[in-house]
């Protein structure tokens, strides 16, 4: 276990970081291309399209946990975690080439079955792999540094997944045979992050597993109750990710059927939200230090939930620097909300095992991953319940005149839905009290105990 005050070693923390590219490729490009890909090129009716995502995340949400207690009593010569890097990126990877890539016109239940296995693969990484900053890192402000490292991939992933990707459609030719191309590209990369973090974590600090018993779900739910923190947090990332779901989820709809812009111009706009998040680290980094991660998460949460209206006032026509000005502090703020929000995560882990006095990383960052989950079918469930309630009209390729109530519906799920999510995070986050004197303090009662 990585000593409380211990630097973490540059490579490692570039090592670990890159990992992230495997989940934030992914996670980008199904948010940004997925529903309106079922919908527009597959011909899916939006409700039936949310219904399925929505099925998956709810899979995806009741195998989280029992993904944390199998990485927590793990034990292999290469590390309890470090394997399950491997395996889930070529699952995840299976999975996605199969929605995208699939030969001929998949149907529901092979789109059904693709989401399963790409649902299975993406928490078989990103729960083991969540778990490991409370090992590597001992410090409260290093476990920011270390989670910055993360954030820098995560803008990679966004450019990928929301720049790259539509570029990548477009260059391949379009509609399904594009989308196709752009899936084997991108899944070579999330086999390549994948490898790349298993090798550079080889000497990474970890904790032996527990012999105590396995939790049940009471247990479980006593866990989360018990650690006021990590209750407060929970709630706190569900309502931020659902915020950022629904946006994202609705964000190429908004782009082609409001603004008249192409895929191009989405690329482009994601080009320049996730350069933002990686421009503006250190400073969140240095704001962290000065007012607290918690006083900095509700900054960039304020700002979001602000900068998301704005949407409201966006129309066709609007001129194109106005829209990607947008894209510039969007990314600022989420730049910020994803440091503050991840890196509280480590600190409630450390706060459970100076209690308890039992190492449950993995069984806490499956709790985690499972409110990410959970914010995810929620966000997919909303987005499809108000378009498909307002009327949108599915296609499969071909240019359709959508009535005016989904128009309404894609400005609500853009920017209304979106900031009252936001901005009732910050509404949850408020009561949390676990800053750093209070961990020194927490780490100094357990030594004397």
């Amino acid at each position: 276990m990585s000593v409380a005050n211990e630097r973490v070693p540059l490579a490692l923390a570039l090592g670990w970081g890159v990992g992230t590219l495997a989940p934030s490729v992914l996670f980008n490009t199904t948010a940004f291309l997925l529903m309106r890909y079922l919908t527009d090129y597959l011909g899916v009716a939006a409700a039936t399209a949310g219904a399925l995502l929505t099925v998956a995340k709810l899979y995806d949400i009741v195998i989280n946990p029992a993904m944390g207690h199998l990485s927590d009593r793990s034990r292999s010569s290469a590390g309890r975690r470090r394997p399950w890097l491997l395996l889930g990126a070529l699952l995840a990877a299976l999975g996605f080439l199969g929605l995208f890539a699939a030969p001929g016109t998949p149907g529901v239940v092979f789109v059904l079955a693709m989401l399963l296995l790409y649902s299975t693969g993406y928490t078989v990484f990103n729960v083991p792999y969540m778990a490991m900053p409370a090992e590597i890192a001992g410090s409260y402000h290093e476990r920011s540094r270390l989670m910055s490292f993360r954030v820098y991939a995560i803008a990679i992933g966004t450019f990928v997944g929301g720049a790259l990707a539509p570029l990548l459609v477009e260059w391949f030719g379009g509609g399904v045979g594009g989308h196709r191309g752009m899936a084997w590209v991108l899944a070579t990369i999330v086999l390549a992050s994948a490898a790349a973090c298993f090798v550079a974590t080889r000497h990474a600090p970890a904790t032996e597993p527990s012999r105590a018993p396995a939790p049940g779900w009471r247990e479980r739910v006593a866990l989360v109750v018990g650690n006021r923190p990590f209750a407060l947090l929970l709630l706190t990332k569900l309502l931020q990710l659902f915020a950022i779901a629904a946006s994202q989820a609705t964000m190429a709809y908004f782009v082609v059927r409001v603004l008249g812009y192409t895929y191009r111009e989405l690329g482009y706009y994601a080009l320049v939200g996730a350069a933002a998040i990686f421009i503006t680290q250190p400073l969140w980094l240095r704001l962290s230090r000065r007012v607290g991660k918690s006083h900095a998460y509700a900054w960039a949460a304020t700002g979001y939930a602000l900068v998301t209206l704005s949407w409201l006032l966006a129309g066709a026509g609007e001129p194109a620097l106005t829209f990607y000005a947008r894209a510039a502090v969007a990314g600022a703020l989420s730049g910020g909300l994803l440091l503050m929000g991840q890196s509280l995560l480590p600190d409630t882990i450390e706060y459970d095992y100076l209690r308890s006095g039992l190492r449950r990383e993995g069984l806490f960052a499956g709790l985690y991953s499972m409110a990410e989950k959970l914010a995810g079918a929620i966000g997919a469930a909303v987005t499809a319940t108000l378009l498909g309630g307002l009327g949108y009209v599915a296609s499969r390729g071909q240019p359709v005149e959508q009535p005016e109530s989904a128009i309404l519906g894609i400005y609500l799920c853009v920017a209304v839905v979106p900031a009252l999510a936001m901005l009732a995070s910050c509404l949850a986050l408020a009561r949390y009290d676990l800053d750093e004197a209070t961990l020194v303090d927490a780490r100094r009662r357990a030594v004397a105990a």
